[in-house]
C-alpha cells in the first residue's frame, strides 16, 4: 500500500454528505453540493445502490476504518434506510460488494453528483486518502464521464 494523504480535519468535514455529519460532533458547514433535495430525489432502490458504492470504496485499501464505518451508519440514518436495508449494509462492510453490483455507468446521469460527493466524504472520513482510494475514485468520475 501506498503513503496515504492526510487531510486536515476541516477538508475532512467539507466534504461529508449533508446530514451525515451530527451537528453535535461536527460543527462545520455542510457542502451546497449535496443538499438534502439531492438525497431526497433518490428512491429506496438508489439509496440502497449509494450505499453499496461508498461500502466499495471504504473496502478500496482492504480495511474499513471506524471513521467510515460511523460514515457509513450515519449515511444509513440520512437516508432512512430500513432494517433489511441496514442488514445488506452491515453484510457489505462484513464483505465488499460485488464488483458488477457497483458499474459506475450504471448510475443514472442525475444521481452522478450525489454518488461522487458521498464517496468523496467517505474517502476523507478517517482524514487520509490511501493511495488505492485516490486511484479508485479517479477511475470511478472518468467512467462516469463517458
Amino acid at each position: 500500500m501506498g503513503n496515504p494523504i492526510r487531510l486536515s480535519s476541516e477538508s475532512a468535514q467539507r466534504i461529508v454528505p449533508h446530514g451525515a455529519m451530527d451537528h453535535e460532533e461536527s460543527p462545520g458547514a455542510s457542502p451546497p453540493e449535496l443538499e438534502a433535495t439531492m438525497l431526497d430525489q433518490l428512491d429506496r432502490k438508489d439509496r440502497l445502490r449509494l450505499v453499496e458504492f461508498v461500502c466499495s470504496f471504504a473496502w478500496a485499501d482492504l480495511e474499513i476504518q471506524p471513521e467510515e464505518r460511523l460514515f457509513i451508519a450515519r449515511l444509513i440514518r440520512r437516508l432512512e434506510l430500513d432494517e433489511d436495508e441496514d442488514l445488506q449494509v452491515q453484510q457489505w462492510l462484513s464483505r465488499p460488494p460485488r464488483l458488477e453490483n457497483v458499474d459506475p455507468t450504471s448510475i443514472p446521469n442525475a444521481h452522478r453528483r450525489v454518488f461522487v460527493d458521498a464517496i468523496e466524504g467517505l474517502i476523507a472520513a478517517d482524514g487520509e486518502v490511501a493511495a488505492e482510494e485516490r486511484d479508485s475514485f479517479e477511475i470511478f468520475k472518468q467512467l462516469l464521464e463517458d
